[in-house]
């Protein structure tokens, strides 16, 4: 079993209209327009620019993906907002050729009286895309600026680690050599916990201080979404992050989908505040229609946590551990061999050595078979599956003073260490 794939979608933090809104506004255009030109006899002053003497930037320029853009004129505004019109001749994976996008907001750095500074958008083909002034319902063009592709290419894996500077670091591991390479330092006050990537979307999303976050891949942005009182995420499908929260004795789950669509109902469970307490702050793993957590007790003892989204929580068994992880994996079906059916599991570390042990989540929640080993004890877990014949578990394990990442192939029932050692606290795959 699979998480059903939704299409290519813009990324969060961006405001797309829909068609209808772009038919509304097309028409609403459309009578500003017949009005300036049926009114420009009586009064040659009823619709005055928004600014002037606008300077864009040399049409022979050629803006990577969140590279600064300044747009330069007399008469900005505090309030002002961009709308960007972006329009490409080129498909690419997921994109129709002579495609475009309307409607997206641009995301402005900088404002003073006499420019205006926004990120030059990701996500789209190589493009041509129109620049407008925004002000209290009016539109006004300002210009047009060429943007290179920003579509993301290929998944890699992503360590992110905590210096003791109150500093998030963000690189990039090759898959294949465990190659480093720096994208991202985040400044004090910004991080992620709980990191989840979501298919194509290039983003990873988490949470930090009780919100959720999110870093832009494509145009190196970090966004605060808010969502306050957050104490997990966990990825739901491909397009939607899960955040639990915990208020009045209760888990309650809430989906923020990547798209401007209605996020599902708000589920929730209760559960003891002193369950609350020794979860393990890591992304929770969903198989099917359970939510795998873990919890750390006092005693020694791990235990995993299934919230069921049709109803009622509860934990399982027990174990000595000295960490614990849930993941999830494709297994053969019970009832059809040659079926391959989604099931979950978890990392169970004891004196040096994990095991990726599967998980009875419909029965009466004990653990089932060992899959694989490997040395040390479990920091971070994520799975990459880009296509039915791809399902590998990373797992960062520290053992004797240093980390490495083990790969766990699901389908093939191999494994291989990466290349080297890494200072990163926990991984993620994205794309």
């Amino acid at each position: 079993m699979r998480f059903l794939r939704t299409p290519e979608i813009p990324p969060p933090g961006v405001e797309v209209i829909n068609c209808n809104s772009i038919v509304s506004m097309k028409k609403f255009l459309l009578l500003l327009l017949s009005g300036a030109i049926f009114g420009a006899c009586s009064d040659k002053k009823a619709h005055p620019a928004l600014v002037t003497d606008v300077v864009m930037p040399p049409e022979s320029w050629v803006f990577a993906p969140g590279d600064g853009v300044t747009v330069s004129a007399e008469g900005f505004e505090p309030d002002d907002e961009i709308m960007l019109e972006i329009y490409w001749e080129e498909g690419a994976e997921g994109f129709a050729p002579n495609g475009f996008a309307k409607g997206v907001r641009g995301i402005v750095t900088l404002r003073t009286a006499a420019s205006v500074t926004f990120l030059a958008p990701g996500h789209y083909p190589a493009s041509t895309t129109r620049v407008l002034l925004f002000r209290r319902g009016h539109l006004m063009p300002l210009g047009k600026i060429r943007v290179a592709d920003g579509v993301p290419k290929a998944a890699a894996l992503y360590g992110i680690s905590d210096s003791d500077t109150d500093k998030t670091v963000i690189d990039r591991i090759d898959l294949s050599t465990g190659g480093v390479t720096p994208i991202e330092t985040l400044g004090a006050g910004r991080g992620i916990t709980c990191a989840v990537g979501l298919p194509g979307s290039g983003w990873i999303c988490g949470v930090y201080s009780g919100s959720m976050v999110g870093f832009d891949l494509t145009m190196n942005y970090y966004n605060d979404f808010g969502y306050r009182s957050c104490l997990l995420a966990g990825q739901i499908t491909d397009s939607s992050v899960g955040l639990i929260s915990h208020d009045a004795g209760r888990l309650r789950l809430t989906t923020q989908t990547m798209t401007r669509t209605s996020s599902p109902a708000q589920v929730s469970w209760p559960v003891p505040d002193e369950v609350v307490h020794t979860l393990a702050v890591q992304p929770f793993v969903r198989v099917g229609s359970d939510l795998l957590l873990a919890q750390r007790n006092a005693d020694g003892t791990c235990a995993p946590v299934v919230l069921r989204v049709s109803g009622g929580a509860g934990s399982g068994e027990a174990v000595e551990a000295d960490a614990m992880v849930p993941f999830w994996t494709a297994v053969p079906s019970a009832a059809d061999p040659d079926k391959m059916v989604q099931a979950g599991g978890y990392a169970v570390s004891k004196e040096g050595i994990t095991r990726l042990r599967l998980f009875n989540t419909a029965g009466d929640g004990t653990f089932g078979e060992t899959l694989a080993e490997v040395p040390g004890t479990v920091l971070s877990v994520t799975e990459y599956a880009p296509d039915k014949n791809t399902l590998e578990i990373y797992l960062l394990c520290e053992a004797l003073g240093g980390r490495h990442i083990h790969v766990y192939d699901a389908l093939k029932k191999t494994q291989r260490t990466l290349p080297g050692e890494f200072g990163c606290s926990r991984i993620v795959a994205a794309k």
